[in-house]
């Protein structure tokens, strides 16, 4: 959920700072007022196009700042697209920052980060929905189309395991590429890979020999120096009239009779009696080392020349000894499969074959329930477009086959929405006839159909009540609110009826003031929501009558829920 926007030097917008709640929040103001600055603001705050003439005249720079609380699934995806950036979701909180200087250079953040744009951009498309203009059109993403049917139809799953199934197929094809290109070359090869595994086997090389070798060498190489301070260290220890063994053993002694008259010596006491245990242990542990310590030159020639025959080998076959472990495997499989390419070889395409077969059902299948899915969803949003204005109108989901015939990890098909407002005329691509109301009003439909199944949990709407009135505006009000019980709905209004349905109104302003003009964006509440819609009502010229219009408006079933 958004809760705060903060805009400095937006445009008009000197400073700005909007707090949000849940359900359906109305944006008003007059017109040429700047009611779609709210929305250009979060456009631009989660990756938007910035020039630099957004920037407040005389200003060095614009910010834009939104925080999000999010919870549930929301947060879940979030935080695991934050998790590929390296970035953690701290306490479920998100702050996006844009700013753009007077020059035209733009920077962002999140939680305080650096972010890129297009990472922004990614994050923006799972945080909010925005439908107004043709280039802020979610509807028309690439992709949206398909991805919009298949929530419709709930085949998230199935087209999930499609991926994992052409997946499948790719490894198998790209081991079947492998296979081929080792084995046209595997005859000039063989002698080669022959003698190398030959070699390797012979040498018997052992993961994590080499260190032992090392260490070996050490203690042999310097046994003499070795055994000269072992010895001194076992006298002083263990031997003479100065042992520390004697002497920790007297020093516990003569504190066990103190303890026994002051109680606060115990800690000493149970200290040096570790200690003379700990002293004793080292001494047999000397003791052990040095009956096994003695000089073995021929011992020492024989690590030596193991090592170097490691060192020869990795010199040789250019891998460290890590990577040489395992080409030895590599090479007895290589050589098994070269000598049998033909088996090999039916053995891969057969893999290919079933992964494929396995793929191409999947597919079919996918694009079996998309077909049923369009055919019942384009009927649905005709009904469901009929009271929004639309009485002869058709949105249809198109399902063809990809055009160069090759899997995608979506499936087999291309989907794309066509739109026709009027009948006898044939439908067209969406994006080529609506206009930013039509297209506002038919993404409406849809998410009025995806209701809860929809993974986005803000949505803006701008220009949906574009040339609408009467009945048509009760029923997108209607709608509005509707989605509202499910998720944050902001809505740039100029229609009374729809902005009386809002739990939160905020009101767009212009002032002048010292030959500069500024925008201000205020919270109304109960009395400044009645001036507000009675101005909707009637212009300048606010009566009594359209301010007991207004409150009839808000005071009826359909109308605000709350005072703000």
């Amino acid at each position: 959920m958004l809760e705060r926007l903060i805009i400095r030097d937006f445009a008009l917008v000197e400073r700005a700072e909007i707090v949000f709640g849940q359900g359906l929040h109305a944006v008003t103001g007059e017109t040429g007022a700047g009611k779609s600055l709210t929305v250009d603001a979060l456009g631009l705050v989660v990756g938007g196009r910035g020039d630099a003439d957004i920037v407040r005249e005389g200003a060095k720079a614009c910010v834009v700042e939104a925080e999000f609380r999010l919870s549930g699934e929301a947060a879940k995806r979030v935080a695991e697209l934050l998790r590929t950036w390296d970035l953690e979701l701290e306490d479920d909180v998100l702050i996006l920052r844009r700013e753009v200087s007077a020059e035209g250079r733009s920077r962002a953040s999140l939680n305080q980060a650096s972010v890129t744009l297009a990472n922004l951009k990614r994050l923006g498309e799972q945080l909010l929905d925005l439908h107004g203009q043709h280039e802020h059109q979610s509807l028309l993403r690439d992709g949206a189309a398909l991805t919009t049917l298949d929530r419709l139809a709930g085949l998230e799953v199935e087209r999930a395991a499609f991926a994992e199934t052409l997946a499948a197929l790719r490894e198998a094809e790209g081991e079947l590429a492998r296979l081929r290109e080792s084995l046209a070359t595997f005859a000039e090869r063989r002698d080669y890979l022959a003698s190398a595994a030959a070699e390797l086997e012979d040498a018997k090389l052992r993961e994590g020999e080499e260190d032992e070798l090392k260490a070996e060498a050490a203690r042999l190489a310097h046994a003499d120096r070795l055994r000269e301070l072992a010895t001194l260290a076992s006298e002083r220890l263990a031997e003479g009239d100065a042992a520390a063994v004697d002497a920790l053993g007297a020093a516990r002694h003569a504190i066990e009779q103190a303890a026994a008259l002051d109680g606060t010596l115990d800690e000493a006491l149970q200290q040096l009696g570790e200690a003379n245990i700990a002293a004793q242990e080292a001494a047999r542990t000397l003791s052990t080392y040095l009956d096994h310590l003695e000089a073995d030159p021929r011992r020492l020639e024989e690590v030596e020349a193991r090592r170097e025959l490691y060192a020869r080998l990795v010199r040789k076959y250019r891998r460290p000894l890590a990577e040489l472990l395992t080409w030895r495997d590599e090479l007895a499989g290589e050589l098994s499969q070269g000598e049998d390419a033909d088996g090999a070889l039916a053995r891969a395409e057969e893999r290919v074959a079933v992964a494929e077969t396995t793929c191409l059902a999947a597919g079919k299948s996918l694009t079996q329930r998309r077909l049923a899915a369009a055919r019942e969803w384009t009927a649905a949003l005709a009904r469901e477009l009929k009271p929004l204005g639309f009485p002869h109108a058709k949105v249809a989901f198109e399902v063809a086959a990809v055009l160069d015939g090759r899997p995608t990890p979506h499936g087999l098909d291309d989907v794309r929405l066509s739109f026709t407002a009027n009948p006898g005329e044939p439908p067209r691509p969406l994006a080529r006839i609506a206009s930013g109301g039509e297209l506002s009003r038919v993404m409406l439909a849809l998410k009025s159909a995806l209701q809860t199944r929809d993974r986005v949990d803000l949505l803006l709407f701008d220009e949906v009540d574009s040339g609408i009135g009467g009945a048509v505006a009760q029923a997108v009000g209607e709608r509005l609110r509707n989605l509202a019980q499910h998720r944050q709905v902001i809505c740039v209004t100029h229609l009374p009826l729809i902005a009386a349905l809002a739990e939160h109104h905020l009101a767009v302003s212009k002032h002048v003031a010292g030959g500069r003009t500024t925008a201000r964006v205020a919270a109304l509440e109960r009395a400044e929501r009645v001036e507000e819609l009675a101005r909707m009502l009637a212009g300048e010229r606010v009566t009594e009558t359209t301010r007991r219009q207004a409150r009839e408006l808000l005071a009826s079933p359909t109308g605000g829920r709350n005072a703000s």
